[in-house]
């Protein structure tokens, strides 16, 4: 998941020429799309389907040979999901809410899932990956 949302893009930009001070954000939190997450489109489940997005926190960035690379050290479940839907995307947001917010990360699932109602989908620790190189 290494593609960079538009609130991310800014405040990148921002913090590498020193144009302003940028605080990180309160806490993050992972959603699942329903079609591949752009930079300006979350895909997001609809509200209301028993999904909610999830609290994520992340180990500090390893720096390995010509990249850098962090991965979330919690797991998180979502669910239970109410409606029969394909995700296949995952993104990094900034908020709770399907309507505020930023989207920080986002990508592609490496195999898609169609939860059936009452399926729970779950994250364990170290399965969200970030790499930059």
């Amino acid at each position: 998941m290494a593609n960079i949302g538009m609130g991310a893009y800014h405040s990148m930009l921002n913090w590498s020429l020193k144009t302003s001070s940028i605080a990180t954000p309160a806490a993050l939190f992972v959603g699942l799309s329903l079609g591949a997450p752009t930079t300006i489109s979350f895909s997001e489940i609809a509200a209301g389907s028993g999904y909610a997005r999830q609290s994520m926190v992340f180990a500090a960035a390893a720096t390995p040979a010509g990249s850098a690379s962090a991965s979330n050290s919690t797991a998180c479940t979502f669910g239970t999901i109410s409606s029969s839907a394909v995700i296949s995307g995952i993104f990094l947001a900034d908020s709770t809410s399907i309507a505020a917010g930023s989207m920080l990360w986002y990508g592609t699932v490496a195999t898609l899932r169609t939860p059936l109602p009452g399926d729970t989908v779950s994250l364990g620790a170290g399965a969200l990956g970030i790499t930059l190189s």
